[in-house]
């Protein structure tokens, strides 16, 4: 089975619509690794990409469900009546879970909503995006509750969640392997909102653990196929979808899931299909 670990960088590429797997080196020359016999511990693992890409997607919760949302604490005003909350300020927080003096919160605001591809539940929000503010401490357990912000990396205001640390272990390597099947998946968004999708960037696709996806899974991204006319018998004929590109799944929440692009044959878009290689 094959593993990679998050550390130099290898890159999982296609040639001919062959797997293949390349190299890269700092001055970013790209070498083809020909099949050759290779004397390996059984444990060794095999270098891929830089931890720096997702390390931040691994450590902080960066969805949030709108079942978490009902849930969450939220910011009513913090003690000095300023518009933003900084480090060190004291927060009031209403609808905070039991948590006793002492609980790590982290803060965040909702960003874009990740919405079901569907038409007939284009309404329906699968998660929101949660983005990073800061840290806080719980300091006086009550309605309102009172919590001291420990560290902020942006502006905090009003209306921004408290969600609780999570405690989860962080494994640096990746088990590589696909699912037996996959049905009805898509890109639903990335990371930035920008407008075309490359190598290394972050997508959210609508599958997570709920559909059977594993974080290491390797998926394979398609166009689907064009409608054209020919011009022979004057029909509409629909050509066959193309493999533009390869995804590693990296987080796993209930019912979408953050992948990283390794390969990109041409820009890939939202709404792109995603299946099993």
């Amino acid at each position: 089975m094959n593993k990679i670990l998050l550390c130099l960088l290898l890159v999982i590429a296609s040639y001919a619509m062959t797997p293949t797997l390349v190299a890269q080196d700092s001055d970013r020359h790209t070498v083809k690794l020909s099949p050759q016999i290779r004397v390996m511990e059984r444990e060794q693992k095999v270098p891929t990409i830089r931890l720096e890409m997702i390390q931040h997607f691994l450590n902080r919760p960066r969805l949030i469900t709108p079942e978490e949302l009902e849930n969450a604490g939220y910011i009513i005003a913090n003690a000095k009546q300023t518009i933003f909350a900084t480090q060190d300020s004291q927060i009031y927080v209403n609808g905070l879970d039991s948590g006793t003096l002492g609980s790590q919160y982290i803060i965040v605001r909702l960003g874009q909503a990740y919405l079901s591809p569907f038409e007939d539940e284009e309404d329906e929000v699968l998660a929101y995006e949660a983005v990073y503010l800061g840290e806080a401490q719980l300091i006086v357990a009550d309605e309102p509750a009172t919590l001291k912000i420990t560290a902020a990396e942006r502006e905090i205001k009003n209306h921004d969640r408290l969600l609780p640390v999570e405690a989860h272990g962080f494994q640096e390597d990746f088990r590589l392997h696909s699912p037996t099947t996959l049905q009805d998946a898509y890109i639903i968004a990335v990371v930035n909102e920008i407008l075309t999708i490359g190598k290394y960037q972050i997508v959210v696709i609508n599958k997570g653990l709920d559909d059977g996806i594993e974080r290491s899974h390797l998926l394979s991204v398609y166009k689907k196929g064009r409608l054209v006319k020919e011009s022979v018998f004057d029909e509409d004929v629909i050509l066959p979808k193309r493999r533009v590109g390869t995804l590693l799944v990296f987080r796993v929440f209930e019912r979408v899931s953050y992948a990283l692009v390794l390969e990109a044959s041409t820009p890939i878009n939202i709404l792109d299909m995603v299946t099993v290689p």
